[in-house]
């Protein structure tokens, strides 16, 4: 699959299951969503370290303004929604994300 469309499938996909816990107040949701921003986390970090998982995770062809746009709005969702540990446990992986990719394009 392409890379693109990659991005696409898994941030769209994120933004469905953050709408139905939301606004469509499916509680399981709220606990799926949480688990997979947590897990985000724990992955982006344990790339940090010695770098072993920058190999893997090459940066992804989306403009810069267009990711920015949506993290922001899932980050303002989870103020909303009050989920602060949440909303923080996201930044926090968008910005370990950032190091990581960083670095993979250092080595290549």
């Amino acid at each position: 699959m392409d890379r693109r469309l990659d991005w696409i499938v898994y941030k769209g996909a994120l933004a469905v299951a953050l709408y139905f816990a939301m606004v469509g107040q499916v509680a399981w949701l709220h606990y799926a969503v949480t688990g997979f921003v947590w897990w985000t986390l724990f992955v982006n970090v344990c790339g940090i370290p010695e770098g072993s998982a920058s190999r893997t995770i090459a940066p992804i062809a989306v403009p810069q303004a267009s990711a920015m746009a949506f993290d922001l709005s899932v980050l303002a969702a989870l103020f909303l929604a009050h989920w602060y540990w949440t909303a923080f446990a996201y930044a926090i992986s968008c910005g370990c994300l950032a190091i990581v990719q960083a670095r993979a394009t250092s080595k290549l």
